[in-house]
């Protein structure tokens, strides 16, 4: 059962930063965006990501992964449309 505790939180706090990346690209509008902000999450997610390969967690390394691909294209779309 907490297994489905770790895939639904990590689903949810996935999904809530799909909407910015969306307005990004869509927008082309970054100007409410922190690039510091982003990278400093970027980092997080990637070292969250890291530690849930080294430990083989699953709901760890899907969140995350999926994370780091969302605010990837955040930073992208932050250093596309300065």
């Amino acid at each position: 059962m907490e297994i489905y505790v770790g895939y639904v939180a990590g689903m949810l706090g996935t999904v809530c930063w799909m909407p910015q990346a969306w307005k990004a690209w869509s927008s082309r509008d970054t100007s409410g965006l922190s690039l510091i902000a982003n990278l400093l999450f970027l980092l997080t997610v990637t070292l969250w990501l890291l530690y849930g390969l080294l430990v083989t967690d699953w709901p760890l390394i899907f969140a995350n992964g999926s994370a780091l691909v969302i605010v990837l294209s955040i930073v992208a779309a932050k250093l596309k449309y300065k």
